[in-house]
């Protein structure tokens, strides 16, 4: 079970405690290295790694885990204003115009799931059945099934549907993708 302080006891003691940021677009990496730099508190911005489809293929991209969001923790009497002064900072989040105070375990959990710098690595795989996206060659943007993983040659065997009737191709491992629109999305 999580505790979280009583949140008017809280904001008004000398104690040290993690509060939720809301950053400008894009902007968690600016806010972060700003925070540090002018304010000097604790932040922690966890991020994904991982593989997107494009035109060229496959691109590794790195993401926040919370767009817009991050988490500092910081005494809110002392440090609350010099903090929202900060770039790319927009307001620390709030719930009926009281700051939110972030549990102590949350913030746990979520170091427990990040390796170093603060990222989370999610690999794909292929396997028999998952539906792919081929990236390059003549089959370029259209959705397969793998019917076949061939490791020692790093190819795939896939079933396309071309002028209705459908068909095995054996292409390279590297020029499809597994269909993930994004690693947290639901399934």
């Amino acid at each position: 079970m999580v505790t979280v302080p009583t949140v008017t006891t809280s904001l008004e003691s000398d104690a040290l405690y993690w509060f939720c940021v809301k950053c400008k677009p894009r902007q968690e990496s600016t806010s972060k290295r700003s925070i540090l730099r002018d304010v000097g508190v604790e932040v922690f911005c966890p991020m994904l790694r991982f593989e997107r489809a494009r035109r060229t293929g496959r691109v590794r991209v790195t993401e926040a885990m919370f767009p817009g969001y991050l988490f500092a923790r910081f005494n809110y009497r002392a440090t609350h204003r010099h903090l929202g002064a900060c770039h790319g900072v927009s307001h620390i989040v709030k719930f009926g115009g009281i700051a939110a105070i972030v549990g102590e375990e949350i913030i746990q959990a979520l170091r427990a799931a990040v390796v170093d710098e603060e990222i989370v690595e999610i690999r794909t795989h292929i396997e028999v059945g998952s539906e792919v996206q081929v990236l390059q060659g003549a089959f370029s943007g259209i959705r397969a099934i793998v019917t076949q993983v061939l490791p020692a040659q790093a190819r795939v065997k896939v079933l396309l549907e071309l002028l209705g009737m459908e068909r095995e191709v054996e292409i390279a491992e590297s020029s499809v993708l597994p269909r993930i629109s994004h690693p947290l999305a639901p399934l």
